[in-house]
């Protein structure tokens, strides 16, 4: 049996419910989990595949999280193998970062927090695209590797894996973006459990960007 729509979704909401999600449909600023529908922002994989189960609502999740309440710790980051510190990466083919699991022992999980109706308005407000919204809450650690080029934001990639060569879509806009330059690579970390990220389970990132130049 097939996901509900989000227009049969939407109708199983109560009225007081819609018109608060009216209220906020009609909010000038865009929500910073939009980013999670847009490839050309963020890069995710395909949880739908099985390779991968990191998926949009896993996004959305972690990007608030990222925003709101990021801590730079590098005992409790991730650490970049590749590339190392000041390397010359050619620009030729795609290149394969790779970083390794935090050294800190991983928080114990615990059992989720009951949905509140903030959680349900994000749900049912965030657009995800209808084949990624079949993939189960997404439980593990997870990364987003965020290359910047004097501060603007080239491209972000979120997955569970810990190494990711870029397709040949991603590669040609990291390419675009940052071609001839130094480029910034941070890495954040967060342990989901059941599609949530408690309390003491992140983001983390170091406490300095891996610089590396395109070329």
């Amino acid at each position: 049996m097939s996901s509900p729509s989000i227009r049969t979704r939407l109708k199983s909401l109560s009225p007081w419910a819609l018109s608060l999600v009216a209220l906020g449909c009609g909010h000038d600023d865009a929500p910073v989990t939009a980013a999670c529908g847009d490839p050309t922002q963020v890069s995710l994989p395909s949880c739908s595949a099985g390779v991968d189960g990191f998926s949009d609502e896993a996004c959305t999740v972690l990007d608030d999280a990222i925003t709101t309440r990021a801590s730079a710790q590098d005992a409790r980051a991730p650490s970049v193998t590749a590339p190392t510190e000041g390397q010359r990466v050619s620009r030729a083919t795609p290149f394969t970062f790779s970083w390794t699991a935090p050294v800190a022992a991983r928080p114990r999980l615990r059992a989720p927090r009951a949905m509140s109706l903030a959680d349900e308005l994000r749900r049912w407000t965030t657009l995800i695209p209808e084949a990624e919204a079949h993939c189960e809450p997404f439980s593990g650690r997870a990364y987003e590797l965020r290359l910047r080029v004097n501060g603007a934001t080239v491209l972000r990639r979120q997955q569970s894996a810990t190494s990711w060569t870029p397709d040949a879509r991603d590669w040609s806009l990291i390419v675009a973006g940052a071609s001839g330059r130094t480029v910034e690579l941070t890495v954040y970390t967060a342990l989901f459990n059941n599609g949530q990220i408690g309390p003491s389970a992140g983001p983390f990132t170091p406490m300095a960007a891996r610089r590396f130049v395109l070329e």
